[in-house]
């Protein structure tokens, strides 16, 4: 490239699904989530959150520093990647923030159109529960509104949607729409059920399991047309929203 000439422009549409990308996009508001557990000293914790950290237990504690040394390790080698891409970044990932905030307005509006037919009467958060209510602190409450949503993204759609459209796909042979709509319709009903489940769970409501399965269609949606970051960070703002305005 000659000298004193400027790279060439980012394809912002291409370079905000790249998985570095993402990742790097997402990192910000795990470390915050993590912050705000810590400064509340709240035993309540996403429920998502809460099944990746049970897993990581698991692998016992030679496992879990193997897991941590490698996950470091991916992260520097993405941040040292990144530097070198940094002029063609330039505003992806402010172009990012803002996609979330609007997607992120519209979700529960989006939702509640669509579950109009079960007669949804209020609107609900889609990652925080009830008994955060109780929490101490604005800050603290807002930063675990945020995390709670990228985890459950993480795990609802970074890893069960993309999981069954990958099998269906690659696996079975579906065709690319099919294996879409297929995987965004049943990750968004076990996101809505998850709500449901064991000792700790909502009571089923319908117009509440609507609304969530109607919001994870639409996270679904955007996650696979416009990558998880996106899709997360939009989750996350919308429980944000909610919370202020209870």
């Amino acid at each position: 490239m000659p000298r004193g000439r400027q790279p060439p422009p980012a394809d912002y549409l291409s370079r905000t699904r790249e998985l570095p990308v993402n990742l790097l996009f997402l990192v910000p508001w795990i470390v915050l989530y993590e912050l705000c557990l810590l400064a509340s000293r709240s035993p309540v914790e996403n429920a998502a959150g809460a099944w990746v950290k049970t897993l990581l237990a698991t692998l016992g504690r030679d496992g879990l520093l193997a897991v941590g040394l490698l996950v470091c390790g991916l992260l520097c080698m993405i941040v040292l990647l990144r530097i070198r891409e940094a002029p063609r970044d330039r505003g992806v990932y402010g172009g990012m923030l803002v996609e979330g905030l609007v997607y992120g307005s519209l979700l529960g509006l989006v939702a509640k159109v669509l579950a109009s037919r079960f007669a949804l009467g209020h609107m609900v958060p889609l990652g925080v529960a009830d008994s955060m209510e109780g929490l101490r602190g604005t800050v603290e409450q807002l930063g675990l509104a945020l995390g709670a949503g990228v985890f459950e993204e993480l795990v609802f759609r970074g890893l069960l949607l993309l999981g069954l459209f990958t099998l269906l796909r690659h696996g079975i042979g579906t065709d690319r729409v099919t294996a879409g709509l297929v995987a965004i319709v049943a990750s968004a009903w076990i996101f809505s059920g998850y709500h449901h489940w064991g000792p700790g769970g909502e009571p089923y409501v319908a117009s509440v399991f609507a609304f969530r399965f109607w919001a994870g269609v639409a996270l679904g949606g955007i996650f696979l047309v416009r990558g998880l970051g996106i899709a997360a960070f939009a989750h996350g703002f919308y429980d944000v929203l909610v919370m202020v305005g209870r």
